[in-house]
């Protein structure tokens, strides 16, 4: 039996459907114009006959930017459904090499320098046609991006927690209490042999600042001054150049306190360990990003860069 004009009037096309997936996905029209190879006219077009069906809107459009409508929102994890299983037909298909599309991957900075290279270098042999869109950046950061859907998934140190988030530990990045030599600081220390001197670190709500704050706050102390900085890196120089002390991860630093332009400090008590997670929404889950994540997986086992 044929159905009537006004069923398959209701019937949204994959074509569509995509469309809308990669607008929310990359955050814009001329965005997912340029990742679909099409003109933002037609992208446009798609996206108001799919609303057409709908009969109401999925975006608010509002000082040039999209934000979804309950409406986009329940459409999304249906929509997304969909999109990951063409994906998985065509690499069932054509195998691995047919696993194309763009990944959003949030890194943090010690995670970057230490395991990224390797983990591109495993993507590019068994998954050729997936590209990464790479954000740097602090854990707390990263992590609103994941839940904000403006990041895929991302490889944080402690992240708060969230109800819609997929939460991976992967296992404990070593932090080091490190300090120049320079500064003359005995080399077992306590929060009060510490208070006075200047302490760097990631703002707040980071995860070394928590790290940092909490082990002085123990003992019920504050220390006295603080020094923000959103960059590991430069946190690291800044504590080279006898600036100040700080909790450093130590695969980062340990060509520092090879050489010994920095030592390590031993505390009587321990900071709360820094534990690696990946971090994704549950209805964002897909075939891509599990091939980012099991590749992230072989390159910190290769360069064991944490431990259990």
């Amino acid at each position: 039996m044929h159905g009537t004009c006004e069923d398959q009037a209701m019937r949204p096309t994959t074509a569509q459907l995509e469309t809308f997936f990669w607008v929310v996905r990359l955050g814009s029209v001329k965005e997912a114009a340029r990742h679909l190879n099409l003109a933002q006219p037609t992208i446009s077009l798609r996206l108001q006959e799919l609303e057409a069906q709908f009969q109401r809107p999925l975006f608010d459009r509002v000082a040039r930017r999209l934000t979804l409508t309950p409406a986009g929102d329940a459409l999304l994890p249906r929509a997304s459904s969909l999109i990951h299983e063409l994906s998985g037909i065509r690499e069932l298909i054509g195998g691995a090499l047919f696993a194309a599309g763009v990944v959003r991957v949030g890194l943090s900075e010690t995670f970057a320098q230490i395991c990224l290279s390797d983990c591109m270098k495993l993507l590019a042999r068994d998954f050729p046609a997936l590209q990464l869109d790479i954000t740097v950046g602090t854990s707390a950061a990263l992590e609103h991006q994941v839940v904000e859907r403006q990041l895929d998934l991302a490889f944080v140190v402690n992240p708060v927690g969230d109800p819609k988030l997929a939460v991976i530990q992967l296992g404990i990045q070593d932090a080091v209490w490190a300090a120049a030599p320079s500064l003359g600081l005995p080399r077992e220390i306590t929060p009060a042999r510490l208070a006075s001197a200047p302490i760097v670190t990631n703002p707040h709500p980071s995860p070394m600042y928590r790290q940092i704050i909490d082990w002085f706050r123990e003992d019920g102390i504050e220390p006295g001054q603080i020094c923000r900085c959103t960059s590991v890196a430069l946190v690291v120089e800044l504590v080279r150049a006898g600036l100040g002390v700080s909790l450093l991860p130590a695969r980062l630093i340990e060509p520092f306190l090879n050489d010994g332009s920095l030592v390590a400090l031993q505390p009587e008590k321990e900071p709360t360990p820094s534990r690696l997670y990946c971090i994704y929404r549950f209805a964002e889950h897909s075939p891509l990003v599990e091939a980012v994540l099991g590749a992230a997986r072989q390159a910190i086992t290769d360069l064991r860069f944490v431990k259990a």
